[in-house]
Order: structure tokens, then C-alpha cells, then sequence
């Protein structure tokens, strides 16, 4: 009981030991196992699998948008992210405008606005994705450019650092040098 309390909680250990049931399992110094060694991870699940009700993929790359685009696209096939999502965000505003007004006058064809609006929050959502690529591209940039701006502040320092001590260096010499010189003349040769 007094072991225990001398123990620090594991909240207050920078990494806390692993759960008990690894007592169950452990391994000798030579290798060889006293008790059976842990089960094997599972394998990483392939292809399609079932989460929360919708069915994802473990490919990589942009899912396709699965109802119709309310996004327009330039000619050259590029996208105004900023004017599409503003767009799409006023249409959304509008659209629970006309949901809140069914549900006073006709609440019995809410459904369709909703539909609607599961629309528009699916392209939001569509062009938010696609959006993530430049995200990180901006993100690692601007992290590069601190990190470098960084360096060469704390290079730039160093080396003034190292200037000032150097001519520190040289002024004991030269004071060392002048408080000698009267001795280094008394030495007979």
C-alpha cells in the first residue's frame, strides 16, 4: 500500500507504462519466450471497407463527387476556389431560408430542401477537398520559409558573435602584449 502511493500517477509521467495485460506476455534476454509472446497486429484492411455507414477505399487520390457539380469550372479547367465556395455558401444560406420557411408554410415537403441543401454541403465539402492539396503546399512553403529565415538569423548572429569575439580576443592580446612589454624588456637576453 505505501509502494503505491509513492508512485506517481500516470497522468504525471511523461510516458506512462504500458497496460497490465502485457504482464501476460514476456520474453527472456536470450529471446526465447516464458510466456507466449503478444498476438500479431492485423493486417492493414485492402480495398473497400464499411465505416460509420458509408463505404470508403483505402486508394488513394481525390473520391469523385457523387451527385451533380453546382461548382463551374473555367475554360482552362481550373478552378475559382474562392468565388465557388463563396457562391456556394450564399446558395446554402438561401436554401435554409426556404428550408425554415417549408417547415412554417408546408412542413410535409421539407424533404426536398434538404436534398438540396446535402447538395450544396457535398460540393462544399467536394471543393474543400480539393482545396487541401495547395493547403499543403502553402502550409510546408510558409514552414520552410520561417525555418530558413530562422537559420540565417541565427547564422547572422553566430557570426557576430563570433566577430565580437575575436576582437575581444585581439584587444586582451594587444593589452596583454602593452602590460608585457615593459617586463619582456627587462629580461636580459
Amino acid at each position: 500500500m505505501a509502494d503505491e502511493s509513492q508512485k506517481p500517477a500516470a497522468t504525471q509521467l511523461a510516458f506512462p507504462p504500458p497496460p497490465d495485460f502485457f504482464k501476460l506476455y514476456r520474453e527472456n534476454a536470450d529471446g526465447t519466450a516464458e510466456r507466449p509472446l503478444p498476438p500479431e497486429p492485423p493486417e492493414p484492411v485492402q480495398g473497400e471497407y464499411e465505416m460509420f455507414g458509408e463505404l470508403h477505399t483505402t486508394a488513394g487520390g481525390m473520391p469523385p463527387l457523387e451527385v451533380e457539380p453546382l461548382y463551374r469550372t473555367r475554360p482552362d479547367g481550373t478552378i475559382d476556389f474562392r468565388e465557388q465556395l463563396s457562391l456556394l455558401n450564399k446558395e446554402l444560406l438561401f436554401n435554409f431560408v426556404r428550408l425554415l420557411d417549408c417547415l412554417v408554410d408546408r412542413p410535409s415537403q421539407f424533404a426536398r430542401q434538404v436534398e438540396q441543401i446535402g447538395r450544396i454541403l457535398r460540393n462544399m465539402r467536394h471543393l474543400l477537398n480539393l482545396l487541401r492539396v495547395q493547403q499543403a503546399h502553402a502550409t510546408l512553403h510558409h514552414t520552410l520559409s520561417v525555418e530558413i529565415a530562422d537559420r540565417t538569423e541565427a547564422l547572422a548572429e553566430l557570426r557576430q558573435q563570433s566577430k565580437d569575439a575575436t576582437e575581444l580576443m585581439q584587444q586582451v592580446h594587444d593589452a596583454l602584449q602593452q602590460h608585457l612589454q615593459p617586463v619582456i624588456a627587462l629580461e636580459p637576453p
